[in-house]
């Protein structure tokens, strides 16, 4: 299962913090990395490369430059949880779709495929840049062999 970056900010030298999709927002030490991978050291030295930083595309992961990134995954399993901030439905939405699509090993354009729904369509929905129908998010589920299950949750 694969998680979502959708923002992301130094905190100070060592430390990032990354807010998820799903609303988690994570505190991810780089010191932890100083020591198998050298080059993250050059954050410390060099102010301009840390305002570099920013999400890659896809929001798998996040980089300061073409030689110096970071997996979502890794802030995910390794960082610290500070909060879980309500998300914005359409956000949340589309990392369900995300996770549920590669959970079924299907890409974009396979599910599209087999449900008949353009992948430039789907893609919008993963990014959350669509309001698709009840009727979309069925024959989306029923493509990766899913149930859809929809749920309200006090405020």
């Amino acid at each position: 299962m694969s998680h979502r970056i959708q923002n992301v900010k130094m905190m100070d030298s060592m430390n990032i913090q990354a807010v998820f999709l799903t609303g988690e927002i994570i505190q991810y030490n780089l010191q932890n990395l100083f020591q198998s991978f050298p080059q993250f050291q050059k954050l410390l030295s060099d102010p301009v490369l840390s305002s570099k930083l920013k999400v890659d595309q896809g929001g798998y992961g996040i980089s300061w430059s073409d030689d110096l990134d970071l997996d979502a995954e890794t802030i995910w399993e390794d960082g610290t949880l500070i909060r879980i901030e309500s998300v914005n439905p359409a956000k949340a939405l589309a990392g369900s779709l995300a996770r549920a699509r590669e959970y079924a090993a299907m890409t974009q354009k396979q599910l599209s495929q087999k449900t008949g729904i353009y992948q430039s369509d789907i893609s919008k929905i993963e990014s959350g840049n669509a309001n698709p129908s009840l009727s979309t998010l069925q024959r989306l589920a029923e493509g990766m062999n899913m149930n859809l299950e929809i749920t309200f949750i006090p405020k």
